[in-house]
């Protein structure tokens, strides 16, 4: 994990960064549900695009991985639209 990590720096860091962002947002729009909503669809889509993305560029996307982001993504973006209900 320690070489995977260095040798993909900068896209863990803009993925770090982007979803500490969209946290931020979360809590800031705290009172406001459908502003909630939509941070956490655009963080889903934000880590699944991020995911094929990464993947694509190392050369190693196959079915697998883009279904295991699909799954990721959507699992953690159901979940936190449940939470604002």
């Amino acid at each position: 994990m320690i070489a995977e990590f260095k040798s993909h720096k900068i896209a863990y860091i803009v993925l770090s960064t982007v979803l500490f962002i969209c946290v931020l947002l979360f809590l800031h729009f705290w009172p406001d549900r459908s502003k909630q909503r939509i941070v956490a669809v655009l963080m889903s889509l934000f880590y699944f695009f991020w995911g094929i993305i990464v993947h694509k560029n190392s050369k190693h996307i196959n079915s697998k991985v883009i279904f295991e982001y699909l799954a990721v993504s959507l699992l953690s973006g159901t979940i936190l639209i449940l939470l604002t209900f």
